[in-house]
């Protein structure tokens, strides 16, 4: 594998953690943002405990899985998971995920496995949302590393090859677990789809043989399942605008209102499945003669695993009926009552949106329905 600086992309490590908080404390915008979580007594108890600490695992221990668990609390009817037990803690893996939440995917994430008595892993975050240094520093804190969105041509082609280098050390080398997405940017019409592009780079620091590079990645696919989607409204006015105009162009701070959104809206019962690949299925792409072919079966392999991982729930079987009212399948999974209350629920979330209420209500309750749809398809 080749040797390359890491600096502009890792995670930070130990020593890089009191200089970090102490440049942070005094940043006016983190500052406000403090403001907007804590009271000025447990901010006062954050300046002196800051002083404290000095590594990675309790930042995040005191901090970073402190902060998931209130919003849990705060947004979240119960947080559950399946399949885990079928995993090491002792050793690492590529978790890929569907992507519905920019900030709580991966922190739900992680507070499930630290409950379970496993490390937190390295998560994938794109350079596109740091957009404030405070932010940057942040989330290298709670060891994220970052996908460079600001490449193109050559420099895109080294920088992907770097990121590729990066994952690989972490999970062989460090034994540390790396989370990431399984496509570039959240799922916006329910559709789960991993990015090709994604597993080529993951190649680019294999040794040629693709069975077995894939193999020591120990990749686990996880299911989210979310019973209330995630900016479910922005989403559809989203998909709306880019079905009239042809095109969405995101307004400015866009992605930082959808990070608040995500952290403060109601989101249900939550589940994640654990999944898991065959050796066999590695083993089968090296009788696959073209390179692209190998890339789309194993693109397949983890859609499937993620589709049969989700754990439905009312709303998505309601929205599934809903659009098939012709021929509803799941009429025993719900109650007429639960079908009234999420009509009810779908009006009060496009009622501010401009557009044709109808195809937005479409869209809506495609955004539930889709899930139902890609799991029942295999």
């Amino acid at each position: 594998m080749e040797t390359y600086n890491f600096d502009n992309i890792r995670s930070f490590n130990d020593s890089e953690v009191k200089p970090t908080l102490q440049k942070l404390i005094k940043d006016p915008e983190f500052i406000y943002l403090l403001n907007k979580i804590y009271t000025p007594i447990e901010i006062s108890k954050i300046n002196e405990d800051i002083k404290t600490i000095n590594s990675i695992e309790i930042f995040q221990k005191e901090y970073a899985l402190k902060y998931a668990e209130k919003i849990i609390s705060r947004s979240v009817n119960s947080i559950t998971s399946s399949g885990i037990e079928n995993l090491d803690p002792n050793k690492s893996y590529l978790f890929m995920s569907n992507h519905r939440d920019i900030i709580l995917d991966s922190a739900f994430l992680n507070e499930i496995l630290y409950k379970n008595g496993f490390k937190t892993t390295e998560i994938a975050i794109g350079s596109n949302l740091l957009v404030f240094p405070w932010i940057k520093d942040l989330v290298r804190l709670n060891r994220s590393f970052i996908v460079r969105r600001d490449l193109a041509g050559k420099e895109m082609l080294t920088g992907s090859q770097k990121l590729s280098a990066y994952i690989r050390k972490k999970i062989i080398n460090d034994n540390r677990s790396v989370w990431i997405a399984q496509k570039e940017g959240r799922t916006k019409d329910g559709n789960d789809k991993t990015q090709v592009g994604l597993l080529k780079m993951f190649n680019f620091s294999g040794s040629g043989n693709l069975s077995d590079d894939f193999k020591e990645l120990n990749i686990i696919p996880v299911s989210i399942s979310y019973e209330y989607e995630p900016c479910d409204s922005a989403k559809a006015e989203e998909i709306h605008l880019t079905n009239v105009n042809g095109k969405y162009i995101k307004a400015p701070g866009q992605d930082m209102m959808s990070m608040a959104r995500g952290l403060e809206d109601k989101k249900g019962k939550v589940h994640f499945s654990f999944g898991k690949i065959d050796d066999n299925i590695f083993d089968e792409l090296n009788n696959i003669p073209r390179l692209n072919d190998k890339f789309t079966k194993l693109a397949n392999t983890i859609d499937k695993a993620i589709y049969s991982g989700f754990k439905l729930h009312k709303n998505n079987y309601i929205a599934f009926d809903l659009i098939n009212s012709e021929n509803p399948k799941f009429e025993g999974k719900y109650t007429k009552a639960e079908q009234e209350e999420f009509v009810n629920f779908t009006k009060n979330q496009i009622s501010s949106l401009e557009g044709d209420k109808v195809a937005l209500t479409d869209i809506f309750y495609k955004i539930y329905s889709n899930p139902v749809k890609n799991k029942f398809q295999y």
